[in-house]
């Protein structure tokens, strides 16, 4: 089975996942796009969001020689649960998985809430596997918002929701629980009307385009099956101390964000950009949360592939 793809464009292919396991058989789903001989770049997804959000690359990977690999976080759509992981303890699942591909050399790309995924990968793999890391790209990147004015940057709807990893643990199991959970796995469009809280034209355009919203409610539905654990995991570890120590992180990283951000204020990529010594910041003017991963993937895939 394939999605059709926007515009017009080659089917996307069907994100059936293959599983690669951790020591102790804890399983990691993962799933391929673009080209499959193509240069690999390990994907971190968003948040809520699942490894089918990769399917929106999968085009311009193809034409880019890319080959897309993207996995579901612990707790996230078929990938089994990790209780009591860290944002630093991702970087070992990336390398299980390249050693289970066998890569030689990757590069990174995280996006929105997989950003802090990838900052953490461009700091700790050097150190698990020296070489083996390429470029990390980081596009339209949450922030540590354990600060709170990189916190108080972002719109109340978002603000409210993330907020909500700060509160009781009681709180967000009301919150985030099985009725909510089990609404959003099946009628996930309702996230359609958060997306569209201070989206600038840019995004409200791309979201209109082809199967582009298709695909995302499909991955919000991913990520709320058995309870969103990994979803509601994250809003603890996006609004504490991440420890990740960006002073420490020399290699390269690309940072990519609208200036029109509606969703993650570019206020975020400035902080990446400040506290990175090897930062390479692109604002760019008019551009939204959505529409850069959408308009600018060739360029972000071209400057990735060239460090790997």
């Amino acid at each position: 089975m394939t999605e059709a793809g926007p515009h017009g464009h080659r089917p996307r292919p069907d994100p059936t996942p293959s599983f690669v396991s951790a020591p102790g058989g804890r399983r990691i789903a993962y799933s391929t796009f673009g080209d499959p001989a193509g240069r690999p770049v390990v994907y971190a997804h968003g948040f809520p969001s699942s490894r089918r959000e990769a399917l929106l690359l999968h085009d311009t990977a193809l034409t880019a020689g890319a080959r897309i690999i993207a996995s579901d976080r612990p707790g996230y759509g078929d990938s089994d649960d990790q209780p009591g992981r860290r944002i630093p303890d991702w970087p070992q699942d990336v390398l299980w998985l390249a050693d289970h591909l066998e890569l030689d050399r990757f590069a990174l790309l995280g996006v929105s809430g997989g950003g802090p995924y990838a900052f953490a990968g461009a700091w700790r793999l050097p150190r698990l596997a020296p070489g083996r890391l390429g470029g990390c790209a980081l596009v339209c990147p949450l922030g540590p918002i354990y600060r709170p004015e990189l916190l108080a940057a972002m719109n109340w709807a978002v603000r409210a929701n993330l907020a909500v990893g700060r509160q009781p643990a009681w709180l967000a199991d009301l919150l985030f629980g099985r009725a909510t959970t089990a609404v959003l796995e099946h009628h996930p469009h309702v996230v359609e009307q958060v997306r569209h809280i201070g989206a600038p034209p840019a995004d409200s355009e791309v979201l209109a385009e082809g199967d582009n919203a298709a695909v995302l409610n499909a991955t919000i539905a991913d990520a709320m099956r058995n309870g969103a654990l990994g979803a509601r995991r994250d809003l603890v570890l996006y609004t504490h101390d991440w420890q990740v120590p960006a002073a420490d992180i020399a290699g390269a990283v690309g940072i990519w964000h609208g200036e029109d951000d509606g969703t993650v204020p570019v206020a975020h990529a400035r902080w990446y950009a400040d506290h990175l010594p090897g930062a390479e910041l692109h604002v760019m003017p008019g551009e939204g949360h959505y529409s850069v991963p959408f308009r600018h993937s060739a360029q972000i895939l071209a400057w990735l592939l060239a460090r790997i």
